[in-house]
């Protein structure tokens, strides 16, 4: 069988990694849309302005899931299976979709939904910064962690926040940043970047993040420097991979998630940013959900 290849659309212009999608719907009409790729959900979500293109018996009884945004608004989502193609493969999923869930104003062309991280391990894919395409897994790793500018694993942070997470270390002091190529700004909490001190300068203007439930949070801009930890290091002494970045600073809540727990019942570290779509393309990182691993050459 042909390995399955999708080329990235406009990465330079949108900086979200876009692919192009089709779905056969009623009356057996092929429609032709775009879905992005996000590693910082887990599920798979449609936009609600497909519905009335699905034929009339893709909703499936009992299937539901609840949405949770940064300000703790809940959304109840309903489940649709949907068969659908991307490159040269034909793919069958669950997607949940919420009434007021509707992206098509962010995106350019017909707006179909979201694939999380879910089916990307599941379908054994890489999401490649470097070639700007989304393919199969070769499903080994190769070299020494020495090897690479930036390498870390994503088992961790999908066991236990269900998403890619990097950890931040200036000093004594840890940070953990969700790993999120639905976001095109990398965002983080004021508290980590005063507690941190990692303020390069404030940039001019203010900023607005909006989540899956459309609210919105007022944010301020500013250069950081971000020290996140990689592979091959050793307790002593650490092997950090250091970048500026831009980001956009919330100030009203100390951490984007907190209260999580462990099986065992132990305080799991709280996440206190997002790194973004716009950084990871900026430094070609590859991440590989058939390994678990994510890179820099």
């Amino acid at each position: 069988m042909e390995k399955f290849t999708a080329k990235l659309r406009d990465m330079q212009g949108t900086k979200f990694p876009i692919v192009k999608a089709t779905f056969k719907g009623k009356d057996d009409q092929i429609h032709t849309g775009i879905m992005m790729v996000d590693t910082g959900s887990a599920k798979c979500i449609l936009n609600r302005s497909v519905i009335p293109n699905l034929e009339d018996n893709a909703a499936i009884v009992d299937s539901k899931m609840t949405i949770h945004s940064i300000q703790g608004k809940v959304a109840e989502c309903l489940g649709y299976l949907l068969s659908f193609r991307i490159g040269n493969r034909l793919f069958s999923e669950t997607f949940y979709v919420n009434e007021d869930m509707d992206f098509g104003q962010i995106f350019n062309g017909p707006f179909i939904g979201i694939v999380g991280h879910e089916f990307l391990r599941k379908n054994k894919m890489v999401l490649d910064y470097e070639t700007e395409t989304l393919h199969e897994s070769a499903g080994s790793f190769e070299g020494y962690p020495e090897d690479y500018k930036f390498i870390f694993p994503m088992f961790w942070g999908l066991k236990y926040y269900n998403a890619p997470v990097v950890d931040l270390v200036y000093g004594d002091k840890e940070y953990l940043m969700m790993v999120d190529s639905g976001t095109s700004d990398t965002v983080i909490t004021k508290h980590l970047m005063d507690d941190a001190g990692i303020c390069v300068g404030q940039l001019c203007g203010d900023g607005t993040i909006t989540g899956f439930t459309n609210d919105t949070l007022e944010t301020a801009l500013y250069n950081v420097t971000l020290s996140i930890l990689c592979l091959g290091k050793t307790p002593e002494r650490p092997r950090l991979y250091i970048q500026n970045d831009e980001v956009q600073v919330i100030s009203n809540c100390q951490y984007i998630i907190e209260g999580l727990k462990d099986a065992e019942g132990n305080a799991l570290m709280p996440v206190s940013g997002m790194l973004s779509s716009e950084f990871m393309l900026r430094n070609k990182w590859v991440l590989d959900f058939a390994t678990g691993v994510m890179y820099q050459r």
